[in-house]
């Protein structure tokens, strides 16, 4: 059936296939509406809630074409676990990202353009290879399906550059109908979505940020362990915690287990293998608390997730509502906590100048690096510089996290390619042509060390004759039966007799440079600049979300474009559960100060309204109060916009100075 047929009968065929592979009799509301665009054949942006069944808009359709559905996911992870997936139902689906060997991506393409797939799943990023550039025109495309479309937009959490790209792959495709989903964007990052994708007049589908079964809370207490202790004491089940920083992960990790919780760090400076025994044990259960950075989460689908607190301000409002959404995907009751005082912001804030350097920074550090592996002005290197990052911090004076972020901008400005520093991973770049590397093999008298070279000439990806190759030292040991002594001796004599050069894997970052030094290297300062303007707007929104007095739900859905209700009723500012303040004769100078703020325009929580020797959390009680006594309208949660309610205009005639 065409990606194009429409109606009841499109809907009835992609139910019997729903039936067949996934044993569900029916959609849910929101997946049938988006079925019935994209089975139209239109362009279509789904915008719908982590675990609310997002690929089933994709993956249904795909088996009612037949040709391949393209889904372009920025997530390793998530797209190996949909094609195990797919493939344990039967479906012909696969994956092409860096986990896989040169020749099995080469092999993969080489099926796709077959018809062998009905899905196959690729970073953006693989669509600006060469070898997806010489295969595009042959592919049999169907359909694109475009996961966790918000990366394309720099409002977005997780802006990915080669998301911009996608609407060139398109029309070298042909044009194919293009399926956009995510699980949040706000009204911004949507209209980024559209444009920047050129989607052509898109249905577009917005359903359920709306999480009813999610009662949302914030604490303001200053003990926080106690809070934490609380929360797990009053709710059974599994969960997570969220923090900012590696060592909060391993602080909160510690003192639960101390206080005989099951718990587990989780962060990115953690090895690759304990990261996976982590998510296991809490996936099984055997560990009840992760306690983990934003490293954490993304593409894991556990259901009877009963709470997620975070015990770190966020750095967005997005990244918070998809962080607490991992909480009840089962649809029963869930929480989602925040504990919040307003010094947390200062860490969020030192992230964000952490992450966006100044051009000073980033021109420091090239010449630091440059200086160090002696590079001279005008000169450019064959070889990776493998610089010694600590010396770098000695000569700029600069934190390791600013270099870090210096190194990854500077990539991104196309200064350089930063090689990954992986235990078994080395570089190498032949230096004659395959047939001279095969003529020196063939001629050698030690068969052995001939087999060797013509096992390398053959597992070594072709593109290793044009520049430098990542190599896999497991692979090539199992290939060659050689083990690791002998094959780096070998490597190493290769290297002499001219045939390769290769970088062993070391401790080092490897950076190419991809132009020559610059005396004075330019910097796109500018767009340095306005994305750090945008994630101090983005760290705006969080702090008045922490520090609302208005009804949690109606401020998210507020938040990402939706209408709610003025009061969901369940959440703690709905449900009263705050301790109730006690007004004395001695506020009645700062509660009218309030009220006449809100009278004059202001918000009562903007610094004005808020003088230094002011006790601001005395304030924000006040203004608490306020709204909960029904003397303060909330009038928009999102700029703290608020009016007075006739009984507050009662209350400030009664204080007004009589006259004579």
């Amino acid at each position: 059936m065409s990606g194009s047929a429409s109606g009841e009968t499109s809907l009835d065929a992609a139910r019997a296939v729903l039936r067949r592979y996934w044993g569900y009799e029916s959609f849910r509301e929101h997946q049938r509406d988006v079925l019935a665009s994209v089975l139209a054949g239109e362009d279509v942006v789904a915008i719908m809630p982590t675990g609310s069944g997002k690929s089933i808009c994709y993956q249904v359709p795909a088996l009612l074409d037949e040709g391949l559905t393209l889904v372009i996911s920025p997530l390793i992870a998530l797209m190996q676990d949909q094609v195990e997936q797919l493939t344990e139902r039967g479906v012909p689906a696969a994956y092409i990202n860096s986990t896989l060997p040169h020749h099995a991506i080469d092999q993969r393409w080489t099926d796709a353009e077959f018809g062998r797939y009905r899905l196959l799943y690729v970073a953006p990023e693989r669509l600006q290879s060469d070898l997806f550039e010489a295969r595009a025109e042959r592919l049999p495309i169907q359909r694109i399906a475009v996961d966790e479309a918000h990366c394309v937009s720099e409002w977005g959490h997780h802006f990915r550059p080669a998301y911009r790209q996608i609407g060139e792959v398109r029309d070298r495709l042909g044009g194919p109908p293009m399926l956009a989903v995510t699980a949040t964007a706000t009204p911004e990052v949507r209209r980024d979505m559209l444009e920047l994708l050129g989607l052509r007049a898109p249905a577009v589908h917005v359903h359920g940020f709306d999480r009813p079964n999610i009662i949302w809370s914030i604490f303001r207490e200053a003990n926080k362990p106690r809070t934490v202790r609380d929360v797990l004491d009053g709710v059974p089940g599994s969960g997570l915690i969220y923090v900012a920083t590696r060592s909060n992960a391993e602080w909160w990790a510690e003192r639960l287990q101390d206080d005989g919780v099951s718990a587990a760090a989780y962060h990115a400076g953690l090895s690759t293998a304990r990261r996976a025994v982590v998510q296991q044990e809490w996936l099984s259960g055997a560990v009840r608390i992760v306690c983990a950075t934003n490293a954490f989460g993304m593409g894991i689908d556990k259901p009877d997730v009963r709470f997620v607190i975070h015990a770190d301000l966020p750095g967005s409002l997005e990244a918070y509502y998809q962080e607490a959404g991992r909480a009840g995907r089962d649809g029963r009751t869930a929480y989602a906590v925040l504990l919040y005082q307003p010094a947390d912001a200062e860490t969020q804030q030192a992230l964000i100048a952490t992450s966006h350097p100044e051009a000073s920074d980033l021109r420091a550090v090239y010449d630091a690096i440059c200086n160090l592996c002696q590079v001279p002005v005008g000169a450019q290197p064959e070889d990776p510089l493998v610089p010694n990052l600590d010396a770098v911090v000695r000569l700029t004076g600069r934190s390791r996290s600013v270099i870090d972020t210096a190194v990854q901008i500077l990539e991104e400005q196309g200064v350089w390619r930063s090689h990954p520093v992986r235990r078994n991973h080395g570089l190498i770049r032949f230096e004659q042509s395959p047939d001279r590397v095969r003529s020196y093999a063939h001629g050698l008298d030690n068969q052995a060390l001939s087999r060797f070279v013509l096992d390398v000439l053959r597992i070594v990806h072709a593109d290793a004759f044009r520049g430098w190759w990542d190599i896999d030292l497991r692979r090539l040991e199992r290939r060659t039966a050689v083990d690791r002594a002998r094959l780096l001796r070998g490597l190493s004599f290769l290297q002499e007799r001219g045939l390769i050069k290769w970088r062993g894997p070391d401790d080092g970052r490897r950076i190419e440079l991809l132009t020559a030094r610059a005396a004075r290297l330019p910097i796109d300062d500018l767009t340095i600049r306005r994305d750090q303007r945008r994630a101090e707007r983005r760290l705006a929104d969080m702090q008045r979300y922490a520090r609302s007095v208005t009804c949690r739900r109606r401020f998210l859905l507020s938040y990402f474009g939706e209408q709610s209700p003025a009061r969901c009723g369940r959440c703690d500012v709905c449900l009263g559960r705050h301790a109730a303040v006690t007004i004395t004769p001695d506020d009645e100078p700062l509660l009218r100060r309030i009220l006449l703020a809100v009278d004059d325009g202001q918000s009562p929580m903007a610094p004005e309204a808020v003088p230094a020797e002011e006790d601001r959390r005395r304030h924000q009680a006040l203004v608490d109060w306020l709204v909960q006594e029904q003397y303060l309208d909330v009038k928009n949660p999102l700029d703290e916009e608020y009016r007075l309610t006739d009984q507050a205009y009662r209350m400030l005639e009664q204080w007004a100075p009589r006259t004579e």
